[in-house]
């Protein structure tokens, strides 16, 4: 027997037992603002959980069969469900230590407080955005972050197999070994519908260009699989305010195929509001020196994950220290 029953095919967004709203907000208020405050005192506290345990929980607990903004903060499905459609997410993921997530509450106070000094100093007050930040679950859980590699891909039943397997070999032909991170500063980016923003922590190229080349080999395992590719343009694609048919990336080739430069695009999402920051805003987040608040990812990016559905599949990049006659350069976890 699994730890959780899931439900087939549903998105993550939608969750399973009947709680009211009101009283999943009030709960997750007062007991986020606990943990963090219990967080801050201590730094060391509890060893963190493994990476595999938060696989098991990729996906939120259903509260309500249909699409509820109420639910989720005011939040609207991206992608309407389909039945016999899985939703699926290829992405590297980000597991915060306890300071690096300390680090970032401090980095979203300074923003908030920021907004709040520049609008003092306006005889005409603008509207500040309701930041929210993407850490904690509504229970106070840590959560991991993310940088995606591709876009919500609605996978048939039948074709799941077919598509990872696709995946999977697409990622070995990349060869890319685990690889350390960097950031650079931090931006406003909205989903295609413009119906909610996120705060984003950009990510620095790697030296050798490796979140480049896994996007090139997810992108090649959509196409195959027939569906898009993420940053190519079209509808469902994101960020879209810089990303059009005329976009300046730069592009080189990689064995038989062209590789388009799309570093500018590669974030982590730390937080997320549903409405518009003005444009004093956006200017005013993107000249805040992050280098302050945090440089570098601790840990390796070390691992490609699939979620189809509710399941996570893990896609293993070699360690560098490893030599290709051990498995391969990228084998399952």
């Amino acid at each position: 027997m699994s730890l959780v029953d899931y439900p087939d095919s549903e998105s993550d967004d939608d969750n399973s037992h009947a709680i009211p709203a009101q009283l999943v907000k009030s709960i997750a208020t007062s007991t986020v603002k606990r943990k963090y405050s219990e967080s801050t005192k201590d730094s060391k506290g509890l060893p963190p959980l493994p990476a595999a345990f938060h696989d098991l929980y990729a996906t939120n607990a259903r509260i309500s069969t249909s699409d509820n903004p109420g639910l989720h903060g005011g939040r609207k499905r991206a992608v309407p469900h389909v039945e016999g459609h899985w939703p699926s997410h290829v992405y590297l993921e980000w597991i915060p230590s306890q300071a690096e997530s300390n680090a970032l509450h401090d980095l979203m106070q300074h923003v908030k407080d920021s907004l709040e000094v520049r609008n003092a100093t306006r005889t005409k007050k603008l509207p500040v955005p309701d930041i929210i930040p993407s850490l904690l679950s509504e229970l106070g859980a840590s959560l991991p972050l993310h940088v995606s590699l591709s876009r919500t891909l609605q996978i048939k039943t039948e074709d799941r197999e077919a598509f990872l397997e696709t995946l999977r070999s697409s990622l070995r032909r990349a060869a890319v070994r685990a690889f350390h991170f960097d950031f650079y500063g931090l931006k406003w980016v909205p989903n295609f519908d413009r119906n909610r923003w996120f705060l984003v922590l950009r990510i620095k190229k790697p030296e050798h260009d490796e979140v480049n080349s896994l996007l090139h080999a997810c992108n090649e395992a959509a196409e195959n699989s027939g569906h898009p590719g993420l940053y190519t343009g079209g509808e469902g694609d994101g960020p879209m305010e810089e990303n059009s048919p005329n976009t300046s990336s730069k592009r080189r080739k990689t064995g038989q195929a062209e590789q388009i430069d799309r570093s500018e695009f590669f974030h982590i999402s730390i937080a997320w509001n549903l409405t518009e920051p003005d444009p004093e805003w956006t200017s005013l987040v993107q000249s805040i020196d992050t280098s302050k608040y945090i440089q570098s990812a601790e840990g390796p990016f070390d691992a490609v994950k699939a979620r189809v559905g509710n399941v996570v599949h893990n896609i293993a990049l070699a360690n560098k220290r490893s030599g290709l006659g051990q498995g391969g350069v990228l084998g399952l976890a």
